[in-house]
């Protein structure tokens, strides 16, 4: 059981998102049942970012929010990609992180 538990623990850190598992009774033993969540990809125009330093602000703000994956900000683009897991976290709660941090945004 243990060894199962910590290969879960491994999976989610390599993942960098939310895993979804079971452990199952087998005859010989436990099985790990392992899903990934189901992942949502959405832009945010985020027009108050003009300096160097605005995308490290808005990608912190954003990977703070439960559920992100992944940010790909950018001042020259005045966007941010966030990957994120929908069971978790609503595009509204990606735009009040951002809102948060002094860069209102909306979804694209």
């Amino acid at each position: 059981m243990k060894k199962i538990l910590l290969m879960l623990a491994i999976m989610a850190a390599l993942g960098g998102g939310t895993l979804h598992a079971t452990i199952a009774n087998a005859e010989n033993g436990y099985r790990l049942i392992a899903v990934a969540a189901e992942q949502k990809t959405v832009t945010l125009d985020v027009p108050g970012m003009f300096c160097i330093s605005c995308p490290f602000i808005v990608s912190k703000s954003l990977r703070r929010v439960n559920g992100v994956s992944d940010v790909k900000a950018s001042s020259s683009t005045k966007t941010a990609i966030v990957t994120y897991d929908p069971s978790l976290v609503t595009p509204d709660a990606l735009i009040k992180a951002t809102t948060d941090a002094g860069y209102p945004s909306t979804l694209r």
